[in-house]
């Protein structure tokens, strides 16, 4: 690393952090000492900084030069790098990458986004690249559905640069591996479907999921709701991934409407839009009415407006994971380890619509 460059991070680090220690700061860079301080005293000459006992701080005065004209907060220079891994960047997570956007933008940070199409081993090929390119902390969406196998807990412990889990839980990780996590919480979305369900008499509830990460969450929070309202024993269902052209999702959802009637139960919670849509439209074309004989919520609030009977659904608060897991990269970045560790929930909405 060339001189201008060691500057630039350690400018960097103080704009971010308010503070640079030399001690704390070589240890995390693999720096010695007297190159720290010989570059803070250029950095002070030039009126960028101020030195104090052990490190370095702002200037006070008004018309510092710190971050303005220096440039820190720049596209070209920013406070910090952070990446952001998703398994893809279609239909759910478009939202939650224009949360850490926005966020990004005002803090004057660069985001790095990569994708893993759920491959566990690009997965851990991403953690380590972004680790050893520098990049400040990394916002990690898993490739599996749960990260309770292992794999994803050496792979960041294999790395030096912390990770916020992004729509996913830390539970289960191990206590020595500080890991934070910020995700919507699935399982009070389902108490919610189900509670609204509640209010206008219905007296079971159905469950159709496709097998995606936050179907666990949604099937805990259905069998809390409607043990807590007493309902009647309904139909739950987990779809498997989409197979083109076979026909065996439509059978299944045909399968699905019959047990609920069957049972008697003329409602039912659905994970993904597109499915509860599909639904819909195998009761439209039996003749049944929504809502009258057959309520559907949708989980997740993508397109369910769009249905022919426009599908009341459970809104994840996806911008708002986004900003809330790049907050919690800055305050990993702010106070190293002296933060606590973070296991951020966030509420859905639920969004009423003719379907109930």
């Amino acid at each position: 690393m060339i001189a201008e460059q060691r500057r630039e991070r350690i400018l960097r680090e103080i704009v971010m952090r308010g503070r640079l220690e030399v001690a704390d700061f070589a240890r995390r860079t693999d720096l010695s000492g007297m190159t720290i301080r010989r570059d803070l005293a250029v950095l002070a000459e030039r009126g960028l900084i101020r030195r104090v006992h052990g490190g370095a701080v702002l200037p006070e005065t008004a018309d510092a030069p710190a971050v303005g004209t220096r440039g820190i907060g720049s596209s070209s220079r920013p406070v910090a790098t952070i990446g952001l891994i998703v398994p893809d960047a279609a239909y759910y997570f478009p939202p939650v990458i224009r949360g850490v956007g926005e966020a990004a933008r005002s803090a004057g940070i660069r985001i790095v986004l990569g994708t893993t199409d759920y491959d566990p081993r690009e997965e851990t090929h991403q953690l380590a690249r972004l680790d050893a390119g520098g990049a400040d902390a990394i916002m990690l969406v898993t490739a599996r559905p749960g990260v309770d196998d292992g794999m994803t807990w050496q792979a960041i412990a294999d790395i030096r640069t912390p990770v916020v889990l992004v729509e996913r839980s830390a539970d289960g990780a191990p206590t020595t591996l500080r890991v934070d996590s910020v995700r919507s919480d699935h399982g009070f979305g389902a108490e919610l479907a189900v509670d609204h369900l509640a209010e206008r008499g219905h007296r079971g509830v159905g469950l159709l999921l496709r097998e995606t990460a936050t179907a666990p969450w949604i099937a805990d929070g259905h069998a809390r709701a409607t043990r807590r309202h007493g309902m009647a024993d309904a139909p739950v269902v987990f779809a498997p991934s989409l197979r083109w052209g076979d026909g065996s999702t439509s059978d299944l959802l045909r399968a699905f409407l019959d047990d609920c009637l069957d049972a008697g139960i003329h409602a039912a919670v659905v994970l993904p839009d597109d499915l509860a849509v599909s639904l819909l439209g195998i009761a439209e074309g039996r003749g049944l009415r929504v809502p009258e004989d057959f309520a559907i919520v949708a989980y997740d609030d993508e397109i369910a407006s769009f249905a022919t009977v426009p599908l009341t659904a459970i809104a994840p608060p996806k911008l708002a994971v986004g900003r809330r897991a790049l907050e919690a990269c800055l305050m990993r970045l702010e106070q190293r380890d002296l933060a606590p560790a973070q296991r951020v929930q966030l509420t859905p909405a639920i969004n009423v619509r003719e379907s109930t």
